[in-house]
């Protein structure tokens, strides 16, 4: 009977336990949202009001705060397509890479006369590239494809040698890391984006392209449900955004102010090549839809607008962009443009260069950056 008694006391003691643990685990589980409305994650992410509802993830699993990107934007390469004779612009981006902290690879860019006949690429249409600029700017941006397949780069960001950024573009970039892979609500939904918590890959495992150094183009007018308006301390205010950026902040997306926000949208419709992230699945899209298998016949910027508006390649777009151009005046802002060609060479350069669309630009950091006059701070450390 003692036994008993004793055997008894222990399942009570067990059925006692139970009962508080089951009690608490339903109280998180019905409350367990609210966990996150008083924390910074509640502010970007956005939740079902009814808490969780889909069983993917256990009840205490929870977003990582935001963080700023590595040396190389979160992919596993930053490239950048400069022609071999343009020293003076690879030795500003090592200024401007050298003071934010970034790692940058180069591949050449490709003259058209370069390319042999019997390398030509398929040919479609009326507009014949032969021995023009287009063509030798789509073979520069082919053998970044073709260097990222070989080398099996599984993403990348590609720019162009006279880009201009953010001097706090590690934060800008990892707030948008972070909104593709924890608060994804164009591929997942308001109240499902915990499925994608799990994916390793960065900026999410679902882009061929993310397009963040375009010069205007447009979303698509029939899905513009398709976007998500996200805080983002470094954007730039409306007033400093060129004229194409403007149009699209306020009448495609409704907003009088774009201080401290950026606008994420599928992409759609891009203009230029300044700055875009690229998988290397998308390498691969890129290289078998425009010249490496299939043929092409307008520039390579257009050809991957159009093929994404098709579905072929598809991705996301930030707006206002990121990256921009940094332009000197005269024949040094392009290798490419019969007109700029034929104007004088600025020799003052970078000094008077100028960008649009940024809160605070790398390369007029510089100056104050290198501001030093060592015999002045010693005018008053008299030693004798």
């Amino acid at each position: 009977m003692p036994f008993l008694t004793l055997q008894g006391l222990r399942i009570l003691q067990v059925l006692a336990v139970s009962t508080v643990i089951l009690t608490a685990f339903f109280t998180v589980s019905h409350f367990g949202s609210n966990a996150f409305k008083g924390s910074g994650i509640a502010e970007h992410i956005k939740l079902p009001d009814g808490g969780s509802k889909g069983p993917s993830l256990p009840f205490t699993a929870r977003a990582p705060e935001p963080k700023a990107a590595n040396s190389t934007l979160d992919f596993q390469e930053i490239i950048y397509l400069s022609m071999p004779y343009r020293t003076d612009r690879q030795d500003a981006l090592s200024l401007i890479a050298g003071l934010t902290g970034l790692k940058l690879t180069m591949i050449p860019g490709v003259a058209p006369d370069e390319i042999h006949p019997k390398a030509m690429p398929p040919h479609i249409g009326n507009n014949n590239m032969t021995g023009t600029a287009p063509l030798g700017i789509w073979r520069a941006h082919a053998n970044v494809w073709r260097h990222m397949i070989d080398n099996d780069v599984q993403s990348a960001l590609i720019i162009e040698d006279d880009v201009d950024f953010d001097t706090n573009i590690k934060e800008i970039m990892g707030m948008l890391n972070w909104q593709l892979r924890y608060n994804n609500t164009i591929r997942w939904g308001k109240d499902n984006v915990q499925k994608g918590w799990k994916e390793e890959c960065p900026y999410g495992c679902d882009w061929d392209e993310i397009f963040v150094g375009q010069c205007g183009g447009k979303p698509n007018r029939k899905r513009l449900d398709l976007h998500q308006v996200v805080p983002e301390p470094h954007g730039p205010n409306l007033t400093s955004l060129p004229r194409w950026a403007k149009k699209e902040m306020t009448s495609i997306w409704n907003l009088t102010e774009s201080d401290g926000i950026r606008v994420i949208s599928p992409t759609w419709e891009p203009i230029c090549l300044m700055g875009y992230g690229l998988t290397r699945m998308g390498a691969m899209r890129m290289l078998y839809h425009i010249g490496g298998w299939k043929p092409f016949g307008w520039p390579v910027d257009n050809e991957i607008a159009w093929k994404t508006s098709a579905g072929l390649i598809s991705g996301y777009t930030m707006s206002p962009p990121a990256f921009t151009s940094w332009r000197v005046g005269g024949a040094q802002d392009s290798d490419n443009d019969p007109g700029m060609n034929g104007q004088e060479v600025n020799t003052l350069g970078n000094v008077n260069g100028k960008s649009m669309g940024l809160k605070n630009s790398v390369r007029k950091s510089l100056e104050g950056v290198f501001k030093k006059n060592y015999w002045k701070d010693m005018e008053n450390e008299i030693r004798w």
